[in-house]
């Protein structure tokens, strides 16, 4: 007989890191989703509360979690429905993988549920199809941060291959998020804007970047990441979408901060600290001054790296 009832922690996530756009993630340690997951007769019934839960449908085909639910549910010819709560700990749309949070969160319930025995591989596949009702297409650099914690990489796609090393014990991280609106399909449209054609001479210059930063995170040495966080391709097309990106990437540097850069789809900015050298926290006061000076108020906080997804009761 399956459990019952369970209960799984998320964490937010960052994807690209600069240079390395649709391949590289990182998991934070806060914020986080908590997600309930209930047997109950049959289909998929979604609940959602916390911040911005009135932004999100109960809808199960556009929501995230409710996707994953329903097609693990059919793969895997379970004989009951879901009651699924969402506990919103990250606000969704602001480029911190709150819905791939959600996602994930479900696909490690459901298998711990029913022990299923799916390893991290197979998890990321059903968590990156709830991806489709939030960004319109499965893609993985969030959803397998999420599941697997620490700095990951994608080597490949089609077979999904992925890379899960350590993040450095010194490095910390800055986050700022400018409370503007954020359109529902605003990852749609940040996806839009990025170039069809790269000249070669960009090509290069972010390649030797993610290169370096995949080295640094095998090495461990923070300096090398951070200094590394540079992209060159796809920022400067969605700089525009960042109100006060300017100003608040100068504050970051002039703090203390290794790199900085847009969180995935933006508008949230995060930056790289080495501990040894500088203060989180410092960073994160100064981008929030950096948005407010372009006329924006913004949160702000200083996190670390964070592990994946994981039950915290059942």
């Amino acid at each position: 007989m399956p459990v019952k009832q369970v209960t799984v922690k998320a964490p937010a996530t960052s994807a690209n890191l600069g240079p390395g756009f649709d391949v590289f993630g990182i998991a934070l340690e806060q914020p986080n989703d908590q997600v309930m997951l209930s047997t109950i007769r049959e289909g998929v019934e979604m609940q959602v509360s916390g911040m911005g839960a009135k932004t999100i449908s109960l809808i199960p085909e556009k929501n995230t979690a409710g996707r994953v639910a329903e097609a693990m549910i059919k793969d895997f010819k379970l004989k009951t429905g879901l009651q699924i709560h969402v506990e919103k700990g990250i606000f969704p749309g602001k480029g911190l993988g709150s819905s791939a949070a959600s996602a994930a969160a479900v696909a490690v319930g459901i298998n711990t549920m029913f022990e299923l025995g799916l390893s991290n591989k197979q998890l990321i596949v059903y968590a990156a199809k709830g991806e489709v009702a939030s960004a319109g297409s499965e893609h993985a650099d969030n959803v397998s941060a999420a599941v697997c914690g620490n700095f990951v990489l994608i080597r490949s796609y089609h077979p999904l291959e992925i890379i899960n090393l350590e993040c450095p014990k010194d490095m910390e991280l800055a986050v700022a998020m400018p409370k503007i609106i954020t359109p529902p399909n605003k990852t749609e449209k940040a996806r839009a804007v990025v170039p069809k054609l790269v000249p070669l001479e960009k090509h290069v210059f972010n390649l030797s970047r993610a290169v370096a930063m995949a080295a640094g995170f095998a090495m461990g040495d923070v300096d090398i990441i951070g200094k590394s966080m540079v992209d060159d391709i796809v920022e400067p097309a969605r700089a525009s979408l960042v109100p006060g990106y300017t100003q608040v990437r100068e504050n970051a540097l002039n703090a203390g901060a290794l790199g900085v850069t847009i969180s995935g789809a933006g508008p949230s900015m995060i930056a790289i600290i080495n501990r040894r050298t500088g203060d989180a926290s410092k960073v994160a006061a100064a981008m929030r001054e950096g948005f407010q000076s372009s006329g924006y108020d913004a949160d702000a906080f200083a996190t670390k790296p964070g592990k994946g997804s994981y039950v915290i009761g059942r």
